[in-house]
């Protein structure tokens, strides 16, 4: 890929880039970012003289604004991460559908499937009627019952193929459905606790802009805000205070690999001249009454 970026941009692809700037999922992993920076220098001397390599959450923030803020990840998986004007950094979630996941695809996804199968058993009384759901969960992994569903949830389990399953939710809430509803009312409320988990870190500078709080949402959770808005102001509002008062919510209108490159070059102390505002976009503001 940088041999083809050299190409494009008319570069010699035997000429080393002064820095390569990566913006990657599971970037501050750095024992494995510095096996790979080895790997690459070792493999292909020709690439680039030094390496930056980060988090997609880091890379997604350096693309939205170079004075730091929350990035609010929501797509297979979820994470939450605090930048604050100094570098300074502060995490919430990120470990995984095992021990963490809040609010993702995945986790909506296995929330509805689990209040299927607990209702089923009459284990739990669902909070709604569960008819769309579980025909839904039938269609979607092409089985007939539960008992044909454990084939996916173990044997041959892959996450992404599950939490895939969060998209006919998503149908089922814009068309009506109490419990798919539900479910993302929920996501909203579990994502808007990563928020308030790093409040008390936040630098009160960050509070202060005219946008209040900036919140990058990054993941194709977010297209379904609407469905989660309710949920996600509510637990913010609780923990509203003088200094906390107002939030927005961004979404990066060009790649989280524009800031990886802005790092990378920012690590030879070269400063890209990006337009930050240029490459977001402002789809929601909320001001505490």
């Amino acid at each position: 890929m940088v041999r083809e970026a050299k190409g494009k941009a008319g570069a010699d692809t035997q000429v080393p880039l002064r820095s390569l700037g990566l913006s990657l999922s599971g970037g501050e992993q750095k024992e494995a970012i510095q096996t790979l920076i080895e790997e690459l220098k070792t493999r292909f001397p020709q690439l680039s003289e030094s390496y930056h390599i980060t988090s997609d959450a880091i890379g997604a923030m350096a693309t939205a604004t170079d004075h730091g803020g929350v990035v609010l990840i929501s797509g297979t998986g979820s994470n939450c991460k605090l930048i604050n004007p100094d570098g300074s950094q502060i995490s919430c979630g990120g470990w995984g559908h095992m021990m963490g996941d809040e609010g993702s695809a995945y986790w909506i996804a296995h929330q509805a499937v689990k209040i299927v199968f607990d209702g089923l058993d009459n284990l739990e009384v669902p909070p709604h009627d569960i008819s769309y759901v579980k025909q839904a969960m039938f269609d979607y992994f092409q089985v007939s019952d539960r008992m044909g569903l454990l084939t996916h949830l173990y044997r041959t389990f892959e996450k992404s193929k599950f939490a895939g399953f969060c998209q006919k939710l998503a149908e089922g809430a814009q068309a009506g459905d109490p419990l798919c509803g539900y479910v993302f009312n929920k996501a909203g409320e579990v994502l808007a606790r990563h928020v308030v988990a790093v409040l008390p870190r936040i630098d009160k500078s960050l509070f202060q802009g005219e946008l209040g709080l900036p919140i990058l949402c990054v993941g194709s959770v977010w297209n379904s805000w609407e469905k989660m808005k309710d949920g996600f102001v509510g637990v913010l509002g609780e923990h509203r205070c003088s200094a906390f008062s107002r939030f927005s919510l961004l979404r990066l209108k060009q790649s989280s690999a524009l800031g990886g490159a802005s790092l990378g070059a920012r690590q030879i102390g070269q400063a890209l001249p990006l337009d930050y505002a240029a490459n977001v976009d402002v789809f929601y503001t909320h001001a505490f009454s």
